[in-house]
């Protein structure tokens, strides 16, 4: 191993960067024990990374630390987004950190769902950054019935995100700047990269929006569907089928996840914070994300960036080929593959959760 790129191992551990550069060696001293020298100062200075909660251990172990750790690093706030609606945001700021990680999440998803991902790499050298959307969580919610769905435009979750961005997340100067977005938040995340060149030091898609199963109607067809309720007056209806969040929505035959203790996790905490529930979408939430969907697919080829996908091989809630076909128009795109692994694969069981967050570690240390 060449001594000149010896840094780039200890991106992740400040002190022993700090003393490796700064060492006195003796003269006569031969290049070729710097890598015995590295291990040294890794096994010395640096801890070994704390592991992931086995989800066993999981209902104990959220309420006695991790939801304690998320309520007291992390600050809360509220800015103003598109048209003056509050958007509530969470932010955990280090000092000596190495890279901002800023969470932008799905539909139906609030802060404090994000608070075991956060315990999970609290050691790494990471500043966390993460919001609720405009109409969901506890951002400014659009409609009289506050469980629906809605956004006035696909655009304005595009804006709220900049403002974000802008307002909070670059009032402190970071070296790397890197996005982590799931589901509807990575179509948000890929219209912001493109409208806005050069912000970002990389980003990762987890199951990312870019086709959205509408079966049993063909996807053409539900998009003009769609469309012509919305024109008519309809757009503030519930989709087919949807409603009020349900508490007793079961486990069995889900298409989040197969980790019953984060399933379970998930609906202790809404019933533990109701002003998080969301209910299904509205036609006009369905109408603008079509168009959302359409632009960030059409522009995929302009982002000059690293990108990680992260698919889940048995997602059945987004295109799959979807997130292919983008990820080969895009320049510096790679797709990680996850057998198994259904929509929500930072909930998802061990098995495939650990190896996920392994690669978000792997992807953000390296660039």
């Amino acid at each position: 191993m060449p001594e000149r790129n010896n840094s780039r191992y200890l991106r992740a551990c400040r002190p022993a960067a700090l003393l490796w550069e700064n060492r006195r060696r003796p003269s006569g001293f031969k290049s070729h024990f710097s890598l015995l020298g590295l291990a040294v100062f890794l096994l010395l200075l640096c801890p070994a990374p704390s592991a992931a909660v086995p989800e066993a251990q999981l209902p104990a172990v959220f309420d006695s630390t991790i939801l304690p750790f998320f309520t007291t690093q992390f600050k809360t706030g509220t800015m103003l987004g598109a048209g003056g609606v509050a958007i509530h945001y969470a932010k955990r700021e280090i000092s000596g950190e190495q890279a901002a990680l800023v969470i932008v999440d799905g539909r139906t998803e609030y802060t404090t769902k994000y608070a075991e991902l956060f315990y999970d790499l609290r050691d790494m050298p990471w500043s966390f950054y993460i919001y609720d959307h405009r109409g969901q969580g506890l951002s400014g919610r659009l409609l009289r019935d506050y469980q629906k769905g809605d956004v006035e435009r696909f655009s304005n979750y595009v804006a709220d995100l900049k403002e974000f961005i802008q307002t909070v997340v670059k009032k402190k100067p970071h070296k790397r700047l890197f996005i982590l977005a799931h589901s509807m938040g990575g179509t948000i995340a890929i219209i912001y990269s493109i409208e806005n060149p050069g912000i970002l030091s990389g980003m990762i898609l987890c199951s990312p929006m870019l086709q959205i199963n509408t079966a049993p109607y063909p996807n053409e067809l539900a998009r003009l569907l769609t469309a012509g309720i919305t024109d008519l007056g309809g757009g503030g209806f519930y989709v087919f089928g949807g409603g009020p969040y349900n508490p007793a929505k079961a486990f069995v035959g889900n298409d989040l996840t197969h980790s019953a203790a984060r399933f379970a996790l998930n609906k202790k905490l809404l019933h533990k914070f109701p002003a998080d529930e969301l209910g299904s979408p509205t036609f006009k939430w369905l109408y603008e994300s079509f168009e959302g969907m359409k632009k960030a697919n059409a522009g995929a080829g302009k982002l000059r960036m690293p990108i990680l996908v992260l698919e889940g091989g048995a997602d059945t809630v987004v295109g799959r080929k979807a997130e292919s076909d983008f990820c080969a128009q895009a320049p510096d795109c790679v797709v990680a593959r996850f057998p198994g692994g259904r929509h929500e694969l930072m909930m998802e069981k061990d098995s495939i959760r650990n190896l996920v967050l392994k690669r978000i570690k792997e992807f953000i240390t390296a660039h």
